[in-house]
């Protein structure tokens, strides 16, 4: 179990993947795949320099897949095909606030920015953990 915090429930920050992988724009899709299957994740953070511009979802991927498996699409920048405008959060936003976001936008990962610094992010795994630690630690 992750720390507890004063708020009740507890917060995004005590919860979230602190060494989200974020690629460049202009990284092309085949090689953010790899990327993704190496590292066993299913979102990658799309940043232009220093700043969140989107993310690359498996289910980006998906739609674009079920086009077509050889797609010429996989050598395009992640830019083509990335969800911008991406929703994110604070480290010290409460975890309810977190899960509901989640829910409400039917995402699976929420970047967590402090100002413009990236400083992880929230999945839908780490909700389920987090909800599911609060629970049965209630229960107990």
């Amino acid at each position: 179990m992750r720390p507890e915090t004063k708020q009740p429930g507890g917060v995004v920050g005590d919860w979230m993947s602190k060494a989200p992988i974020s690629v460049g724009e202009d990284m092309p899709i085949r090689e953010a795949v790899a990327l993704m299957q190496g590292a066993e994740v299913r979102h990658l953070l799309v940043l232009d320099g220093r700043v969140l511009t989107g993310i690359l979802s498996s289910r980006d991927l998906r739609r674009l897949l079920m086009r077509d498996l050889d797609s010429p699409l996989l050598t395009e920048p992640v830019r083509a095909i990335m969800s911008e405008g991406a929703v994110s959060v604070a480290p010290h936003t409460p975890l309810t606030t977190a899960a509901r976001l989640l829910l409400e936008h039917r995402i699976g990962a929420l970047p967590v920015r402090q100002g413009q610094d990236i400083m992880g992010i929230f999945t839908v795994p780490d909700a389920l953990q987090a909800l599911l630690a609060i629970a049965e630690a209630r229960s107990a």
